[in-house]
Parts: C-alpha cells; sequence; structure tokens
C-alpha cells in the first residue's frame, strides 16, 4: 500500500518538540514502513529539518506551519489556511490518515490522495458532519466513539477503536531493582496547562506532605503556550503553590530514552487531567505502567480503556469541591501499596497490549478492508 499521514501545522515531526500525536505518527510509519509499505510523513517545515528527507524507510514532506496559541479561534483560521494550502500538494496515495480539523475537508476533493482515514484523537465539537467523505475514523478511545456517533450517527458504520500505542521497547521496568529511599517520589509528565490539573495537584500534595513528610513532588513538562502549555503566569501560580513544598519543576524532556528513565526513577505517578471533552485517551499514563509505575488518574471514561482501579491503578474523583483532598487520599493509598509489587506488574503487563506491532496490525487491517471495499466497488 501507499501510506501518507498528514500530521497538521503545529508541531514538527520527528518530534523535536514534543508532542504524543507525532510521536506515535513516527512510530506507526515506521512500522508500516518496515512491513514493506510506501509511506510518507506530510508535516509542518521546521527550521533544523530539511523540505524532504528519509528516514528509518519513511519520507518526511515539510512545507508551512504555524506556532500554536491559546486562541481556539485564531488557531482554527490558520489551520483552515494551512489545509487550503496543503491539499494539491497531497501526493497520491491508496491511504491518507489526517489528524487535522479541516483537511480531512479539502481532501475529498482530491481522489488521488487515497482513502481519507481520520485519526480521532479529541472529542467532537460539532464539525463531524463536514467528514461526510471521509472513509474509516479511526478513534483512540471508547469515550470518543460514543461521543461522535451521539453528534454524528452516520459515522458510526465507519467507525472503529485503535488506541494510540507505546513503545514498549523503550518504556519498560528497570532490569535493576530500584535503589531503596526513604523519600516516596510522585512525578507528573505532561502539558504544564490548567486543563491538565496541575494546580489541583499541588493543592493535593499540600495536604499529603502533613501526612508524609518524606514525599516529592516532580513536574516535567513544556509551559509555553505554543508547545501546549498554560504559559508563564500560570506558572508562576503554580511555583507560588508549591512555595515551601518539596516540589520541583523540570524542563521538558522530548528524548524518549530520557524520558523512560524518569519514568522509572518515580514511585507513583499522577494524570489529574480535568479535561473533561479534550483527554482522549493518556498516552503518558499509559507510558508510565509500561515502565513499571502504578499511575493515579482522575475518574475520565478514556482512562478506563486501559486502567482497572485497583489492579492496574486507580481512580480519583476529580468533580466534587473536595477534590484536591480526594486526590490526596489516592496518592496516601498508592504510597502505602507502593511496596506491593502485584499492581506494577499487573500495569505492566496491560501497557503490553498497547505497543506498537500490535495497534499497526489494528491500522493495516482496517486499512485493507477500506481498499477491499473500495475495489469490489469497481
Amino acid at each position: 500500500m501507499i501510506i501518507n499521514i498528514a500530521t497538521g501545522p503545529w508541531l514538527p515531526v520527528p518530534a523535536v518538540q514534543g508532542g504524543a500525536i507525532p510521536r506515535l505518527w513516527q512510530g506507526l510509519a515506521e512500522e508500516f514502513a518496515a512491513r514493506g509499505h510506501q509511506v510518507s510523513i506530510l508535516c509542518r517545515s521546521y527550521p533544523s529539518q530539511p523540505q524532504t528527507e528519509v528516514i528509518n524507510g519513511v519520507q518526511y514532506i515539510r512545507h508551512g506551519g504555524f506556532p500554536q496559541s491559546t486562541n481556539i479561534t485564531l488557531d482554527l483560521l490558520k489551520d483552515f489556511f494551512y489545509s487550503l494550502l496543503t491539499f494539491p500538494r497531497l501526493p497520491h496515495a491508496d491511504i491518507l490518515v489526517i489528524n487535522d480539523f479541516w483537511l480531512p475537508i479539502f481532501a475529498c476533493l482530491r481522489p488521488q490522495a487515497g482513502k481519507v482515514v481520520i485519526n480521532a484523537n479529541r472529542f467532537p465539537k460539532g464539525q463531524y458532519w463536514l467528514y461526510a467523505g471521509t472513509s474509516f475514523f479511526a478513534v483512540a478511545s471508547q469515550a470518543i466513539q460514543e461521543a461522535i456517533a451521539k453528534e454524528y450517527p452516520a459515522a458510526i458504520s465507519r467507525m472503529g477503536i485503535i488506541p494510540n500505542p507505546i513503545d514498549t521497547r523503550i518504556f519498560s521496568p528497570s532490569t535493576q531493582p530500584k535503589l531503596a529511599r526513604k523519600e516516596k517520589l510522585i512525578l507528573y509528565v505532561g502539558r504544564i496547562h490548567p486543563e491538565k490539573g496541575v494546580h489541583l495537584l499541588l493543592d493535593a500534595f499540600s495536604i499529603l506532605s502533613e501526612q508524609f513528610s518524606e514525599v516529592r513532588l516532580r513536574i516535567i513538562g513544556p509551559v509555553k503556550e505554543n508547545q501546549g502549555g498554560g504559559g508563564d503566569n500560570y506558572l508562576s501560580i503554580l511555583k507560588s503553590k508549591a512555595n515551601n513544598l518539596n516540589v520541583e519543576f523540570l524542563e521538558p524532556i522530548f528524548d524518549v530514552g530520557k524520558l523512560a528513565e524518569a519514568y522509572r526513577d518515580a514511585d507513583i505517578f499522577c494524570y489529574p487531567s480535568l479535561a473533561e471533552k479534550g483527554e482522549s485517551f493518556g498516552v503518558a499514563p499509559l507510558e508510565a505502567m509500561a515502565s513499571g509505575l502504578v499511575p493515579v488518574v482522575s475518574d475520565l471514561a478514556c482512562f478506563r480503556d486501559f486502567i482497572e482501579d485497583g489492579k492496574t491503578g486507580y481512580f480519583f474523583n476529580h468533580r466534587t469541591v473536595d477534590a484536591a483532598k480526594n486526590l490526596s487520599d489516592t496518592l496516601f493509598s498508592a504510597i502505602i501499596d507502593s511496596d506491593n509489587s502485584t499492581m506494577s506488574r499487573q500495569a505492566t503487563q496491560k501497557a503490553q497490549e498497547f505497543n506498537y506491532e500490535q495497534v499497526t496490525q489494528k491500522y493495516l487491517a482496517d486499512f485493507e478492508q477500506i481498499l477491499n471495499v473500495k475495489n469490489s466497488r469497481l
């Protein structure tokens, strides 16, 4: 098959500025190529990257692009112009995978670009009726599938759940026993943004610190708005909350090997997202599980695709006025149980179900089915 992947105007690929979506599509593209398919990634230009190159059997074609902002209307306008300029350049393909707002609409006007597959990694916002020409919707979680089906019932027969993959060759438990230490390290990895609930985590950690004197919180992720962060003002609020607490803020880690080491160095992983209609799957908690950590997450439906409360992780109720206390109590339980290797082992085993090999097979099977349907109509 000839498979093209269009990743949108915001982040470069390979993911030198981070981003779970660019990283996962780079990995999937390389898996497709390793199985003998002709694969290209169509992505934004970036100063340190050439306009065209081949990496691990995948061709990269770059042009245009914009920095992302916090203004949704402005970003939609930027994306519209990026898509308008991109679609005439779409090369011939059998399958065109798109992770973008406007491009699926334009791509359907160019049949030689291939059957359009939308990678649905966000909750719908009323736009899915625009995607009537799409051949298949690859949704990341059951929660997104249900939301799209409710908004656009015509998509039901063309929709399937294909989870986001993680590289379990890199994200894996340490082969060496962890050094004994009294201090327990809680880790957060993700965008430093209000919708991720980082301020709630700090409030909970403040309560927890009154019960545990030997506990530390490490927060790793981007703050810059063009990398999806909440900006310097939000960081200032967080640092004010962290005053006199054992908290450290670290720059984002874009090297996956070093990121895996950061997971393995921790005792507990916490991902207190508040994004009811923004969190589609949750790659970071899954990477943490693969690395041997037990995750503590908010009670969002998307996490239930891979976390079972009390078995592979913990949920806390984030929707009440006592959310910080709820999180603190859950972290307390996780710390008490952190020396029990059973949950860690079960979390790691569950994460193995989401490796690149298995997710690649799901995509290729659906691509073949799409093309078989097309050929049967000829």
